[in-house]
C-alpha cells in the first residue's frame, strides 16, 4: 500500500477514536468469504467501513480500537489500535494466493499491532473487558458473518451479555456514518476516477444501443468497459431497462429485446478502489425521441438540472426533493397528464438522491439518527440528483400515447464551500447532444 493510501487510513481511525471516546472500545469485523454454491464461492468483498479504516482487502479480520490503549507483552506496551489477520499458510497460498501476515502489516498498512485471529477471543473476556464503559461493535455487517468470524462474534457476544449492566453496547454504525459523510480529498479525487471510468464506458456503450439488441449484451458491454478503464467491479448491479421495464425503478433481470420507438433507461455505475458512482441516462432505442418521450424527457431534465443548480451548503436536501416534485408536477399540468398537482407521487415514486461514496446508498445510518439535520447539505457531501417520470401502461388514466415511457436522469454532485462540482457533467443529456452520441459509425 502507498504511503498516502497509509495516510489516509490512520487518518480515519484517528477520527473514530476521537468519536467514541477515551473510555471506550470498538470492534470492527471485516468479511469473511461467502459459500456461492457447493464447494464454490462469490468473489470476496470487504466490508467497506472495515475497508475504510484499514485499506485491507483479505478476509477473516478484525480491528480492534481503544483510544487508551491495550497492553501486551511482558513489558506491557500499550497500542491503541489492533489488527487480527489470518496466518501464513504455505498450503493455502498456493490454492487461495498470498496471505499478509500479522508479521507484515506494519510494513504494508501502518498499523503497530497486528496478531494472528486465532488469538482475538484473548479479548472476549468478561474482566477485561469491564475496564470499558462503552463497547462498540459494527452490528449491522455481523450478521452477514459466517464460519470462524461467526465464532469470534458469538464469544464476544456472550460477553457482552454478562457486562451489559455496567457497560453501555453500541451499534457503531452511525458513527461510521458520520465519519462518512463529508468525503475527503482523497476520497473526492477517487469519486471522480469512477465518474470518469463509468461517462467514457457509457459512452463506448450506448452506441450498441439499437431495436433486437437484448438488455442483457448492453450489460455486459458496460461491465467490459468498466473493467477496460480501470474499474475492479460494478457499484451495484446495473439496471438496463427497455420500454415498460424502465418503470420497475430497480428492474434488475435486463432480460428484455430493445425495441424500435421505445425508450432504454441505464442505470448503472463503475467502482473504483471500492468508491461508486451513480449515473442514470435514458436513450431512444432507435436514435430519435418520440415527440411525447421528449416532452418527458425535457421535464425531467429540467428538474435535474434546476436542482442542481440550487445545491450549495445549508441546503435542506429534502426541500431540494420537494422542489424537483414542483418542477415535475408542473410540467405534467402543462402537458394535461396531471389534473391534480398533488398526485404528483403518482409517476414521481421516489425521492430526488442519496449520498454516494464507498457505498452506492453512502451514510444511511447518520440520516435514520440524525433526520433534517442529515438532510443539511454540507461541504464535503457527494450526493445523486436523479429525478424520475414513470408511466406504466396499466395507468388508463393518462393518454396512450405516454404510457410505457420511463424516465431517469441521474448526475453525482460534490457540495463545495461556494457551491458545487457536477462530477458526471460530461456525460450527454441534452436532448441534441444525446441524439447525436448514439449515431452509429
Amino acid at each position: 500500500m502507498k504511503n498516502n493510501q497509509k495516510k489516509f487510513h490512520a487518518s480515519r481511525r484517528k477520527e473514530l477514536a476521537k468519536l467514541i471516546g477515551k473510555d471506550s472500545i470498538a470492534f470492527i469485523f471485516g468479511n469473511t468469504v461467502i459459500n456461492k454454491s457447493f464447494d464454490g464461492n462469490y468473489q470476496f468483498k470487504q466490508f467497506k467501513n472495515f475497508y475504510y479504516l484499514t485499506g485491507f482487502k483479505e478476509p477473516e479480520a478484525a480491528l480492534v480500537i481503544a483510544p487508551n490503549g491495550i497492553k501486551f507483552g511482558k513489558q506491557e506496551k500499550k497500542y491503541n489500535e489492533i489488527l487480527y489477520v489470518r496466518p501464513k499458510d504455505k498450503q493455502r497460498e498456493i490454492w487461495d494466493g498470498a496471505r499478509v501476515g500479522f508479521e507484515n502489516v506494519n510494513k504494508e498498512l501502518g498499523i503497530n499491532k497486528a496478531l494472528e485471529n486465532t488469538r482475538i477471543n484473548n479479548l472476549m473476556n468478561i474482566a477485561w473487558l469491564r475496564n470499558f464503559t462503552k463497547v462498540y461493535i459494527n452490528f449491522g455487517e455481523m450478521l452477514k458473518l459466517t464460519q470462524k468470524s461467526a465464532q469470534w462474534v458469538r464469544a464476544l457476544i456472550d460477553s457482552l451479555n454478562i457486562i451489559a449492566a455496567h457497560a453501555e453496547v453500541i451499534d457503531i454504525s452511525y458513527i461510521m456514518a458520520k465519519l462518512r459523510r463529508e468525503k475527503t480529498k482523497e476520497e473526492i479525487e477517487k469519486m471522480k476516477k469512477a465518474a470518469e471510468i463509468t461517462i467514457n464506458s457509457y459512452n463506448k456503450t450506448m452506441k450498441e444501443i439499437k431495436p433486437g439488441v437484448p438488455e442483457l449484451k448492453i450489460q455486459a458491454l458496460l461491465e467490459y468497459n468498466y473493467k477496460s478503464e480501470g474499474s475492479e467491479d460494478i457499484a451495484y448491479h446495473p439496471i438496463v431497462a427497455s420500454g415498460e421495464n424502465a418503470c420497475t425503478l430497480h428492474y434488475e433481470l435486463n432480460n428484455g429485446i430493445m425495441k424500435d420507438g421505445e425508450i432504454l433507461t441505464i442505470d448503472s455505475g463503475a467502482e473504483f478502489e471500492y468508491y461508486c458512482c451513480d449515473i442514470t441516462r435514458s436513450f431512444p432505442i432507435n436514435g430519435k425521441f418520440t415527440k411525447e418521450q421528449k416532452e418527458i424527457y425535457e421535464i425531467v431534465l429540467r428538474a435535474n438540472k434546476e436542482c442542481i443548480k440550487r445545491i450549495k451548503p445549508g441546503v435542506s436536501f429534502n426541500k431540494l426533493s420537494k422542489f424537483s416534485w414542483e418542477i415535475l408536477s408542473e410540467g405534467l399540468f402543462k402537458l394535461g397528464i396531471l389534473k391534480d398537482k398533488k398526485k404528483i407521487g403518482n409517476y414521481a415514486v421516489h425521492g430526488l438522491g442519496h449520498h454516494i461514496g464507498l457505498d452506492t446508498h453512502d451514510a444511511v445510518q447518520a440520516e435514520k439518527k440524525l433526520g433534517n439535520n442529515y438532510e443539511i447539505l454540507r461541504p464535503g457531501n457527494i450526493i445523486t440528483v436523479e429525478p424520475g417520470l414513470y408511466f406504466r401502461n396499466d395507468m388508463k388514466e393518462i393518454p396512450k400515447k405516454y404510457r410505457g415511457i420511463g424516465i431517469r436522469i441521474e448526475d453525482v454532485v460534490l457540495v463545495t464551500k461556494s457551491g458545487n462540482i457536477n462530477l458526471t457533467e460530461k456525460m450527454v443529456k441534452e436532448v441534441r447532444d444525446v441524439e447525436h452520441m448514439m449515431k452509429k459509425d
